[in-house]
């Protein structure tokens, strides 16, 4: 038992009525997030939690190092082993950037981006198929929430003028995840349109 990795993990949670919506596509916390829990007595203190940034495209580097493999070179992800030892890099990621681009394809939800990090979340409702010709278009929109203060999203901070420095820093950071994951919509000329129209709104 004390030489065997255990993991247990899963897809994004199913809504069932919060934010009256269902569905495991939205950025609402309820369905953005993933459990990953690992026991591991020979590595891992028992009762070890960590409140780091973690994407799931970083659960297969993760389980190839602990099984002494090499993650290949095309996973977007990071191995969050030295996490797990209670040695988290200084380097280590402060948002993560999440997107659900199949407008109106699953339960009527919107095409949307957005990053979150520790205390923040920011979302871009943009709402257009990335075919023209799809799905009708819904009014894009932006949603920001204290994630600290109000965990469960519920007041939307966005038109808050005490938010404005909050929201440059973080959609600076959107831009930079954008380009950095290649989702800077340029083969999408209509979307990216939209992106634009409202990014300073």
């Amino acid at each position: 038992m004390d030489k065997t990795i255990i993991i247990y993990t899963s897809d994004q949670g199913m809504m069932l009525g919060e934010h009256d919506f269902i569905d495991k596509r939205w950025m609402y916390e309820e369905s953005m997030r993933m459990p990953f829990l690992v026991r591991y007595p020979g590595m891992i203190r028992p009762g070890t939690r960590t409140d780091e940034v973690i994407n799931n495209t970083d659960f297969a580097p993760t389980i190839l190092e602990l099984a002494g493999l090499d993650a290949p070179d095309y996973m977007q992800g990071r191995s969050f082993v030295p996490v797990l030892r209670r040695r988290t890099p200084l380097d280590w990621p402060k948002a993560t950037y999440y997107r659900y681009w199949m407008h109106m394809a699953h339960h009527d939800n919107p095409a949307h981006f957005g990053i979150r990090t520790k205390v923040y979340k920011l979302i871009f409702f943009y709402g257009m198929n990335y075919k023209q010709g799809g799905p009708k278009p819904t009014q894009p929109g932006w949603e920001l929430y204290d994630m600290i203060n109000d965990p469960h999203e519920m007041n939307n901070l966005y038109n808050n003028p005490r938010y404005v420095v909050v929201i440059r820093k973080l959609k600076a950071e959107l831009l930079r995840l954008r380009k950095k994951y290649n989702e800077t919509d340029e083969k999408y000329p209509h979307i990216q349109k939209v992106i634009e129209e409202y990014w300073d709104k």
